[in-house]
């Protein structure tokens, strides 16, 4: 019998909370399928269970986090998650030595269930905004100039 919608985003619930904010790697064979993959948007991709949990690792275990999920949307085989991410700097994360900052990113995450376990993962976090406040990235000039909008343009 498939699982129900609301079975399905207590699933991807408890892998967020559990596996990826909560680091329990002991937890992952209950959660993800032999041939899982994730397609992470903004820091590449993996396939199998421990190269997908560490992608989602590469960019929250170098911090210790919170993770708050926001609002959730389940179907018969997709659950997709919008959350926030708060934590503060304490390893390195791509090349960037850690800071010690705190932050706070938006989240997406995007599950595909087969037979109760997230077989797909696509994930969206807000690289750029991690970046500009771990300093690896400059905000922008506060006195530039906005574009003018489309319809004003002669």
């Amino acid at each position: 019998m498939a699982a129900t919608p609301q079975e399905n985003a207590a699933l991807v619930r408890r892998f967020l909370t559990d596996v990826i904010a909560g680091g329990d790697t002991d937890a992952v064979d209950g959660f993800l399928t032999g041939d899982v993959t994730d397609s992470n948007l903004v820091f590449g991709g993996a396939s199998g269970p421990e190269p997908v949990t560490a992608l989602g690792w590469r960019v929250l275990a170098a911090a210790d986090i919170d993770l708050v999920v926001e609002d959730t949307v389940a179907t018969d085989d997709q659950v997709a998650v919008r959350a926030t991410v708060t934590g503060r700097h304490r390893e390195s994360l791509m090349d960037l030595a850690p800071t010690g900052r705190s932050f706070e990113i938006a989240y997406a995450w995007f599950f595909r269930i087969e037979d109760g376990r997230i077989a797909e993962i696509q994930s969206l976090p807000d690289g750029l905004g991690l970046m500009r406040q771990l300093g690896a990235v400059p905000d922008p000039p506060a006195n530039r100039p906005l574009p003018a909008p489309i319809d004003q343009l002669e």
